[in-house]
């Protein structure tokens, strides 16, 4: 009989706590309720380049450990619940960014949500593949376009 706990665990982390599971777009509410994180976390704790780092890395680790698991034991390979590679992307996208300012965020969460759902250039073709990695890695090559147009919002509004 097999141990079916660490592919519920894996379904909760992958559906980030039971986001996924919503019916109609899940991957940008996933997104939007990330944002909603780093807004209010960043208005209590000070979040250093180093410490949003460290929660991107852990995002990411646990999006891959996740997918791996589901993959591994005959689940889809990307299914639409799977909002764990939106979560990270997201975050990526706002890292050093300000997240008290509501157009900078604003704009990174439609660029990576355009990115994410269109898959431009190279995006489709790691959409393609299959495994954990590409799970995650699409979601992270939509990140640095939005990141990047943030980034110059921001300095154009400073």
């Amino acid at each position: 009989m097999e141990n079916k706990r660490p592919r519920r665990v894996s379904a909760f982390a992958g559906a980030f706590f039971g986001i996924g599971f919503i019916p109609v777009f899940p991957g940008t509410i996933a997104s939007f309720v990330t944002v909603l994180i780093a807004y209010v976390l960043t208005s209590r704790v000070e979040l250093h380049l180093i410490r949003e780092i460290g929660i991107f890395l852990v995002l990411l680790l646990l999006g891959l450990l996740a997918a791996r698991d589901l993959i591994r034991h005959g689940g889809e390979s990307d299914p639409k619940w799977f909002v764990m590679d939106e979560v990270a992307g997201m975050w990526l996208a706002m890292i050093a960014l300000p997240k008290d300012n509501f157009y900078i965020l604003a704009l990174t969460f439609f660029l990576f949500r355009t990115f994410d759902i269109l898959k431009p250039w190279v995006i489709r073709k790691v959409d393609r593949l299959h495994g954990a990695t590409a799970v995650m890695l699409d979601d992270i090559l939509a990140a640095i376009p939005a990141w990047a147009g943030g980034f110059i919002l921001w300095k154009v509004l400073c």
